[in-house]
């Protein structure tokens, strides 16, 4: 039986495919001095090719953006697999990648692939979504090889600003659907170096958390359209979504710089 939050996820990703790809992968970021086209190209960038193919999974695939770099930057030297809990990104993710890709349906927490079977692990803003995730990281040791990697990209807290303050402020006036009360999204520790590393270290050694900070300046519009593509506006009703939009446009206008 899937959990509440599995629920939502599912049915928001089913019935809206490839925001993530859509939001990140055109960001620009910097990361340890260096300049990268997105988030996406840093996890790539993980991975070393060898004499043998490399088998790489893609945890919470979602549209098959990440692999689809993978298999642009390596092609037959890379064998591979993307799971994920929604049927309708996997359909995205199949239309744009080789028949040799192998994608199936299935939760983080018990992942359909055999003992040390896998060179890497990745996975691009889906670790601090997952409930139990310690059974996720176990599940995610026991696929790779010994000496084998893990890489994630994970959201953070973000500093506050005038625009998410203001956003957060509109959000709070109006109640949750019953269905959604009381729902949480993963585990807080994995929104922390701390958390991070106490996560990790049962599993892993030689442990690397960096930042990757990025600042974005927009217009009120365009961060309106910025906050509908999260997951905070499908926890209330429709039409209340239309009110915090209103609230918002007229609240953070006070906040604009001279140039808009």
């Amino acid at each position: 039986m899937s959990s509440p939050l599995e629920t939502f996820l599912t049915d928001f990703h089913n019935t809206t495919t490839g925001l993530t790809s859509k939001a990140l992968s055109a960001l620009p970021v910097t990361a340890n001095g260096c300049d990268y086209g997105s988030t996406y190209e840093i996890l790539t960038g993980v991975v070393e090719p060898t004499e043998s193919k490399v088998r790489i999974l893609d945890l919470a695939c979602g549209d098959g953006y990440l692999l689809s770099q993978l298999h642009s930057a390596f092609g037959s030297q890379v064998t591979l697999f993307g799971v994920d809990i929604s049927n309708a990104e996997l359909s995205v993710a199949r239309s744009r990648l080789p028949t040799t890709a192998t994608l199936q349906i299935s939760r983080a927490q018990h992942l359909p692939h055999f003992d040390d079977s896998l060179d890497y692990v990745l996975s691009h803003m889906a670790l601090m979504l997952f409930e139990n995730v310690e059974s996720v990281v176990a599940e995610i040791a026991r696929v790779l090889k010994p000496g084998a990697t893990f890489a994630a990209i994970v959201g953070a807290p973000s500093p506050q600003s005038a625009g998410l303050s203001v956003y957060l402020d509109c959000l709070k006036r109006y109640p949750r659907l019953d269905a959604h009360i009381g729902l949480r999204f993963g585990d807080k520790r994995t929104r922390s170096r701390e958390g991070i590393e106490e996560l990790l270290t049962p599993q892993f050694t030689q442990i690397t958390i960096d930042d990757i900070p990025r600042t974005r300046r927009f217009m009120p519009e365009q961060l309106w359209l910025w906050f509908q593509d999260m997951y905070d506006l499908s926890l209330i009703r429709e039409e209340d979504r239309a009110k915090v939009k209103h609230d918002f446009l007229a609240e953070v206008a006070p906040h604009r710089a001279a140039d808009g």
